[in-house]
C-alpha cells in the first residue's frame, strides 16, 4: 500500500480503438498527455459515482429538454430481486453467481446457447430448478454488455499469461 504523497506506476495494455478514444479525449480536454486525460476522466467518474451512490441521477439538460444518461458502472443496482442469483466478492468480476455455488450465471447461459440445450436439459445439466435457469437467462440477456466486457477481460488475462485461446491450425 502506498503512503500519502507516494506515487505508484500504472501500466496496462489498450486496444487500438481504446488508444484512439484516449487520444480523442486528450484532444477534447486539451490535456497535454494521455495520462492527464485519463486522470481527469477518472476524477470525473469518481465524482459522478459518489453522487449516484447518494441517489442522484446523471442528466444532460437544455432549457426545454432533459435526457438521463445511462452509464454502465454508474447506475445504481437495479431493484430486481433475484431468487437464484447473488453477488460474490471478486477483484474484477461484477456479474452474478448462482446462489450457493461457485458458478457464474453466464456459464450456465453460454452452455445452454452453445450446446442448444432446452430449459429442462440445462436445469438437469446443472442440477438447478427450471425457474433458476429462466432467471439466469433473464439476467444474462439484460446484462450482455457486462458479460462481454468480463469475457474480454478474462481473455486478455489468459493471453497475458501465455494461454492460447484459439486452437492452432493443424499442420
Amino acid at each position: 500500500m502506498t503512503q500519502a504523497g507516494e506515487t505508484k506506476r500504472q501500466n496496462f495494455n489498450v486496444t487500438p480503438e481504446q488508444e484512439a478514444q484516449i487520444e480523442w479525449l486528450r484532444e477534447a480536454l486539451g490535456a497535454t498527455s494521455a495520462k492527464e486525460a485519463i486522470l481527469r476522466a477518472v476524477s470525473v467518474l469518481f465524482t459522478l459515482k459518489e453522487y449516484t451512490q447518494k441517489g442522484f441521477k446523471v442528466a444532460l439538460v437544455k432549457p426545454d429538454e432533459q435526457v438521463e444518461l445511462v452509464i454502465p458502472g454508474l447506475q445504481p443496482p437495479t431493484q430486481t430481486e433475484w431468487k437464484y442469483l447473488v453477488e460474490r466478492p471478486h477483484p474484477w468480476r461484477r456479474q452474478l453467481y448462482v446462489k450457493g455455488r461457485r458458478l457464474l450465471a453466464a456459464t450456465v447461459w453460454q452452455d445452454m446457447l452453445v450446446n442448444e440445450l432446452s430449459l429442462d436439459a440445462t436445469a438437469e445439466n446443472f442440477a438447478l430448478p427450471v425457474d433458476a435457469v429462466v432467471e439466469i437467462i433473464r439476467y444474462c440477456e439484460a446484462n450482455q454488455e457486462l458479460l462481454q466486457m468480463e469475457a474480454d477481460e478474462e481473455r486478455r488475462r489468459l493471453e497475458e499469461k501465455g494461454v492460447t485461446i484459439e486452437p492452432t491450425p493443424a499442420r
